[in-house]
This record gives C-alpha cells, structure tokens and sequence, in this order.
C-alpha cells in the first residue's frame, strides 16, 4: 500500500507519468531542510571521467560529453552551457551559448549530424561536446560541474517546468589517472593533424557509436595524419592516384612498447578521394588493414589503434603475439577501409576495439610544432590542389609532452630534440 501511494504521489506532481490529479496535504518539515528540488524536464549527464592533458597550444584540456534526454512534451532549446569548478563556480572553463552551443551540438541517432540550432525533440536526447580548459597545468579541478540552460515554446507539464529554466547539473570528478606518454608513430616533416581533438567537432570528436548496449565515444582523441610535400602540398597529378600521393606507403612504428593483440591484413585500398558509402562496408572493415597494440603505462592498460595501412604490409611487419618495442615498423601509410584519402590514423583507447571503446588522450613525448593551419577550410582547399596555407603568429619550436591539437602541422624526428 505504501509504495502505490508513493507512485501516485510522485506521478501526479510531476504530471508526466500519470494524468491522476494530486491531492493536496499540509507537510511540516524539521531542519534540517531537504534539499530543494527543481524539476527540468531535460536530463544532464557527463559521458565519463575527463582525463587532463597538456596541447600544443599550451592548455590543460578536459573533454567529455554532456548527454542530455528531454523528458517534455515539447521540444527543448540548449541555449547555453558553462564548464566550472565545482570547487570555484566563479571559475569558467568551456562556455557556449547560441550559435556555440549548436556547432558543438548533435543528436544521438545513427548517422547523427551536427545541427543548425542546439534543440532536443521530446523523447530525443542531445550530445553537446565540452572542452574545459585551463592554462598550462595550473589549477586543474578536482571536479567540474554544468550549468546549463534549457528553453520551452512554453511551461512544461502544467506549469512545473518553468519555459526557461537554468541549473548547475552533472557534477563529475577529473580523473587522477595520468594521460599515457607516448612516441610519433611516424617519421618525417610536415605532418598535418587533419581530423583531432579538441573544441571542434570533427568527424573525430563528434563520433559516437551505440555499439555493444552502451555508448561509445572512441575517437575522442584520435587524429588522421596526412602528410604535405615540400611544396606544402597533399597531392601532385591525379588525386584518384595512390601514386600521387608522396607520403604513400610511409612506414608505420609502434608508438610504445607493447604486444600486438590484433593485426588484420588483405583488405584493398579504397579510390582517392572517393568516401565508400555508409553500408558498403562491414564495421569490421572500418579500420582497414590495422593493428592495435595493448599497452601499459602507469600500471593502467591502454590499447593503440594503426588503421587504414597498406594491404600486405601489417602481416609483413607484425603478428599477433608479437611484443614490440618503440619505434619498431608495424606497416605502412595507406587508403584501406573507410578513408578518402592515405592517412594514419592513431588512437588510444580503453579497450582492444576501434568502435565499441573509449577514446582517451595521449601526449608525445617529442614533436617539432611547424605551424598549424589557418581555418578548418584547408582540407577542402588541400584536395583541390591549392597549397597548405599556414595561420600566422604561431612560433616553431621543439614541445615535449604535449597532446597534437587539431590543424597542427609537427615534424618527428625520433633521434632529434633531445
């Protein structure tokens, strides 16, 4: 009887889960008081436990996810979010409103795209994408939460839910747990992160896969190098060409020590330039011919994922079994799986599994920061055949224990900078 009662009581307050009218009763309260209660209609989550990480642009990075289902009848407006100290909420560090929020914005569905304006269906839920921040690895939180806003076209469930409605929400702890200190995968100068963490949502950054019952954010942190020619070009001649990429069949070496727990080889390059249509491949052709490494560094396992190599060149270089040392060649640069163009791509993650994992972040331990790109619009400018054209006001110089950030242009030397 007590539990029915409890329902009935719940249910009609909140008027979402019944239309049986409440009964109205006097309650006296002792202090101290329960804490209040406010009713948003829109649940807020954080996706996992940010790991810290120092960039090349000299800031401390915390990025996750802000997972968020609109419980209202009527569709609900992100109008902004704020990143800040649990400890210090004076202390901002990711803010978005407006247009901000839209562009770090997506809705959970397959083949989810960004949207032009950040607004959850009933019944839907929303992704927005945060990137707290603090400079260098000064004042780093312990926890962080969210405030954020939410706008109705009107008043939720009779009123309870305000149209507009603001609440600090989704406390969650930084991890303690150091991001892994790794080498280059690659040798050489001029290599361009293309698709990388952090504040922009790339098709890197924005990906999640619902794989495996729960929801999947491996490519978090992942970058696809390319690489530029002399000329700061991608290409010379055809682009549907292989050969007319220089950096084409590039050696690949193990980021780390560790032992090759899967390596998968015989799948043939894609066309240049030509993106295989979602359906045509199988997940398990994703990555291409591949390799993924599992790894410990502060007594905490990590796996490395090498994708897209060249057709013949992982099980030339590498078996599964096999305990690698750093620096040791495991394949070579290619266009196998889903890609449009030769590139590595590299990601650390939590477990041995390109798609159904967590992405985590990583620093190298070396790297020669060329320069870094002046606006997202390079890759489209790169394909059509125009030069690399690089921001200004960015100083070239050796970094050391430093994440790559999107639109980097490094050179590796893996027996130089020390």
């Amino acid at each position: 009887m007590r539990r029915t009662l409890s329902s009935c009581l719940i249910a009609g307050a909140l008027g979402l889960l019944s239309s049986t009218p409440a009964v109205a009763v006097a309650v006296a309260r002792s202090a101290p008081q329960v804490p209040a209660v406010q009713v948003t209609a829109v649940s807020v989550a954080a996706s996992i436990e940010p790991t810290q990480v120092l960039g090349t642009d000299g800031l401390t990075h915390l990025a996750y996810e802000l997972l968020m289902v609109n419980y209202g009848t009527d569709p609900a407006t992100v109008a902004s979010v704020q990143a800040l100290d649990a400890a210090d909420q004076s202390r901002v560090l990711d803010s978005l409103s407006g247009a901000d929020v839209a562009a770090r914005f997506k809705i959970a569905s397959i083949g989810g795209a960004p949207s032009a304006a950040a607004v959850i269906g009933p019944g839907q839920e929303g992704i927005v994408f945060m990137d707290a921040t603090v400079v260098g690895g000064r004042g780093v939180p312990r926890d962080i939460v969210n405030k954020v806003r939410i706008t109705y076209p009107e008043p939720q469930a009779g009123g309870l839910v305000p149209a507009d409605v603001t609440v600090t929400v989704a406390r969650t702890p930084v991890s303690d747990v150091p991001a892994p200190v790794i080498q280059p995968p690659l040798s050489g100068t001029r290599w361009f992160d293309a698709n990388g963490c952090c504040s922009v949502l790339t098709a890197h950054r924005g990906a999640v896969n619902p794989l495996n019952g729960g929801q999947n954010f491996p490519e978090r942190a992942a970058i696809d190098w390319i690489k530029l020619d002399d000329q700061n070009r991608l290409f010379t001649g055809d682009p549907t060409k292989l050969s007319s990429y220089a950096y084409y069949g590039a050696p690949v070496m193990a980021a780390v020590d560790g032992e090759v727990v899967v390596a998968v080889d015989g799948l043939p390059n894609q066309v240049p330039t030509i993106e295989p249509p979602l359906g045509t491949l199988p997940l398990t052709d994703f990555a291409g011919n591949h390799v993924i490494e599992k790894f410990t560094y502060a007594g905490r396992v990590y796996y490395a994922l090498y994708a897209h190599m060249v057709p013949g060149s992982v099980l030339a270089h590498v078996h599964v079994g096999e305990h690698l040392r750093a620096g040791q060649t495991i394949g070579q640069v290619g266009n196998s799986g889903n890609t449009t163009a030769p590139h590595l791509h590299f990601q650390v993650m939590d477990q041995p599994n390109e798609l159904a994992s967590q992405g985590l972040p990583f620093m190298l331990d070396r790297q020669y920061l060329r320069g870094r790109a002046a606006s997202e619009n390079v890759l489209d400018d790169l394909f059509a055949g125009k030069p690399f054209t690089y921001a200004p006001g960015v100083q070239p110089s050796w970094l050391f224990y430093r994440m790559p950030i999107y639109l980097d242009v490094a050179d590796f030397y893996p027996e130089k900078g020390r």
